[in-house]
């Protein structure tokens, strides 16, 4: 480890010239799974904040929210006692005058339903034609007492109350009861049990009987993943990272692989001297940890600079958990890209190499 840390501080321009390819390889990968992260909170964002475990919608629906067709009726056929209809509306969430456009998830539940989210200003909904909206919103310029329009419907909801930051799809949320998405749907059926909605969300419950009509039960995991794009966009994204892992461990073993045979002669000496592969094995190990650790921590010190001046807009999230899988297979590669030269380390012939 002594020769091999002694050996790269004597030729500093040729090991800094790796460790910079190595950041960069870093910093992309960070990027990368920053907006990863980000895209996948974006998508999913509302539906972690409903804390629930199973989603059942219509079985004809392809397992998609805004495929399925249900009544509040359908109800029947669930046993739990936290079962919340759910209704959805995905629009340009406008005000009156048409002064601010912004797209939306709307949705619509029951008004004591757990899935309505905790009001931090204003009230809560208790009655008709009232909305409930994110602060992200909020920072966009609506506020409490504006009355807006979603979709292209003409009929004018007003904003009673604000909650935390919520998105869906990208899009933030608002949230009022059944009844009213169904007047802003323009559905002929806006009271009673006949009324149309998506889904029902629930804490715990099961199938009463085996009979169930047209619903189908699905996990929470399982309603994500086949949110529209969500699995596309995260396999996309871990795939380019996932070839990222084999760049960089080709950049390492090329790279040694290169210095290895330019250095033939010298491990020849060193051989001759009673040093043993083990003892040269080693110091390129060293090289290329050192390298890959410096490389590594200047991306990911670079990546939460680059967090705190990137716009609110682009979805970015900085997940601990996931960047220190990353740096460990980063890690991993650049030790697995040293390993690639011991064969020829092992078959060094001193007298060959010193000639």
């Amino acid at each position: 480890m002594y020769l091999g840390l002694k050996e790269m501080w004597h030729e500093k321009l040729r090991y800094s010239l790796l460790s910079g390819v190595l950041l960069l390889i870093a910093l992309v990968v960070f990027m990368l799974a920053g907006l990863a992260n980000g895209l996948s909170n974006g998508n999913r964002q509302a539906v972690d904040q409903w804390h629930a475990t199973t989603v059942y919608l219509n079985k004809n629906a392809n397992q998609t929210l805004s495929a399925s067709q249900l009544t509040l009726a359908d109800k029947k056929h669930i046993d739990g006692n936290t079962v919340a209809p759910l209704s959805n509306l995905s629009g340009t969430l406008r005000t009156s005058t048409n002064h601010l456009k912004t797209t939306a998830s709307a949705f619509g539940t029951s008004r004591n339903s757990f899935l309505m989210p905790t009001v931090i200003s204003g009230h809560k909904i208790n009655g008709k034609n009232q909305l409930l909206i994110s602060a992200t919103l909020k920072d966009k310029g609506y506020h409490v007492g504006q009355k807006v329009r979603i979709g292209t419907t003409k009929r004018t909801v007003k904003i009673v109350g604000t909650y935390a930051s919520s998105t869906y799809s990208i899009a933030p949320t608002v949230y009022t009861d059944t009844s009213t998405l169904n007047r802003l749907k323009d559905s002929p059926i806006t009271t009673g049990k006949q009324q149309p909605i998506n889904a029902f969300v629930t804490k715990k419950s099961q199938f009463k009987t085996a009979h169930h009509g047209n619903l189908q039960r699905l996990s929470i995991a399982t309603f994500i993943e086949n949110l529209p794009g969500y699995s596309a966009e995260q396999l996309t994204l871990n795939t380019m990272i996932y070839f990222l892992f084999v760049i960089a461990l080709a950049v390492i073993g090329i790279f040694m692989f290169v210095l290895t045979l330019q250095k033939q002669a010298l491990f020849g000496v060193l051989k001759v001297q009673g040093i043993g592969t083990s003892h040269i094995i080693a110091a390129l190990l060293s090289q290329s940890v050192v390298m890959a650790l410096i490389g590594i921590g200047l991306g990911l010190a670079i990546t939460v600079g680059l967090a705190q001046i990137m716009p609110a807009g682009l979805p970015f999230v900085i997940n601990w958990q996931a960047f220190g899988i990353y740096s460990l297979a980063l890690l991993g590669a650049a030790v697995v890209g040293a390993l690639l030269s011991w064969r020829t380390v092992a078959k060094i012939d001193p007298v060959v190499a010193i000639g």
